[in-house]
């Protein structure tokens, strides 16, 4: 009987995230406002690195509604794939 990769790899990360949560729980409920100060550095950081990096490309420099055009091609595909998943097709 053949394994599905995708099923293994969730497993996987079920058990990790188990383990993790009796560490970090105690962790974040004694800390919330700094892990709420962290987990918003890192979205900003990670959306103006991104925002740099679409800058340096000429493309997106001089068309900035194709990057909005992917965006949502992007989102549309993500959504379409998680309705899908969800209905176990």
């Amino acid at each position: 009987m053949e394994r599905d990769p995708i099923q293994e790899i969730e497993r996987m990360i079920r058990g990790i995230h188990d383990q993790m949560a009796s560490k970090a729980k105690p962790v974040l409920t004694r800390y919330p406002l700094i892990f709420a100060f962290l987990v918003t550095f890192g979205l900003a950081s990670i959306l103006h690195g991104f925002e740099l990096f679409t800058d340096k490309m000429p493309v997106f420099r001089q068309n900035p509604h194709y990057l909005v055009i992917i965006g949502i091609v992007v989102l549309l595909i993500t959504g379409t794939l998680y309705k899908k998943l969800d209905k176990g097709e």
